[in-house]
């Protein structure tokens, strides 16, 4: 029998994982605090619900996509609409937003008590990503749930042989390799700004500098942007600061941490001076002053 699905969340990222299971032939049912976002994917056949509570009436697997820990908590526990207490005893929750780990630890808690299964799946990607199926998923949680859920996630992404660990382990992955991103970014940003400084040919020293071992992925991905100012958001920078923030609490107040906290403090700042909502390599907005 085929497992009916309930996705929560249809944002940029939520709406194109959510295609590809409606393409794989899954029945969908899907939510969104903004109704409206749902129209894509039911006009392809998807079923839209009034809250998360009636989503997941008839759902053997629940996944969530949203934006915090707030947004996840009043998706799966609000008193009135919450997932939590519409879904049927043998269901398996999903969660894969990007959230700290004390919350999805106590996420996972509230399952465990009345013997619910859940899972942890954050993705490292963005749109491009998830409109490909590339996500990388970072699975958390018992290795038995795992594979009874393993084939609906690789309908949206690359989806590794084993779990890493205990639920909170995943989180703990998104945020570090967030947080390895956000630092190459702030770093190129300073970088290139410096370059245009001193009236070098920038192009030409990318370019050198690509053929060395320093160079990285994200470097080849986020240059373009910066130099020709292209900031269509892919990961606004409101976000990947959302994330640093989550990453700070995991690392804790009173260990050091200097490189993540500047970082953090330079995508805080592009949010305070008002292009949160542009893609991550704004930043450089604050360097070329």
């Amino acid at each position: 029998m085929t497992q009916k699905i309930t996705f929560l969340g249809m944002g940029a990222m939520g709406v194109r994982m959510a295609k590809h299971l409606l393409q794989a032939g899954y029945p969908l049912t899907v939510w969104n605090r903004t109704a409206s976002a749902c129209d894509e994917l039911v006009a392809l056949g998807a079923v839209a619900a009034p809250t998360p509570m009636d989503a997941v009436a008839d759902a053997d697997v629940v996944i969530s996509m949203v934006r915090d820990n707030e947004a996840s908590r009043d998706v799966w526990l609000n008193a009135q609409t919450g997932a939590f207490f519409g879904m049927k005893e043998n269901a398996i929750a999903i969660e894969s937003s990007t959230l700290t780990v004390d919350w999805i630890q106590s996420l996972a808690n509230m399952f465990a008590v009345e013997e619910r299964l859940f899972l942890e799946a954050p993705v490292s990607g963005s749109r491009p990503q998830a409109e490909a199926a590339e996500l990388v998923f970072l699975m958390g949680g018992e290795q038995s749930t795992f594979e009874r859920v393993r084939n609906i996630l690789k309908c949206m992404g690359k989806v590794p042989d084993n779990v890493i660990g205990k639920v909170g382990s995943g989180a703990l992955a998104k945020l570090c390799t967030n947080t390895l991103m956000g630092v190459q970014v702030v770093v190129l940003a300073e970088m290139i700004a410096m370059l245009q400084r001193n009236h070098a040919n920038v192009d030409n020293t990318l370019a050198a500098l690509a053929q060395t071992p320093a160079w990285s992925m994200i470097a080849t991905r986020n240059t373009p942007s910066m130099l020709n100012s292209h900031f269509a958001p892919l990961f606004p920078v409101e976000l990947i600061e959302k994330d640093m923030r989550y990453m700070l609490d995991s690392v804790g107040e009173n260990q050091m941490s200097p490189v993540i906290r500047a970082t953090q403090r330079v995508f805080q700042q592009g949010v305070e001076h008002g292009f949160g909502a542009e893609q991550m390599t704004a930043v450089i907005k604050l360097f070329q002053k």
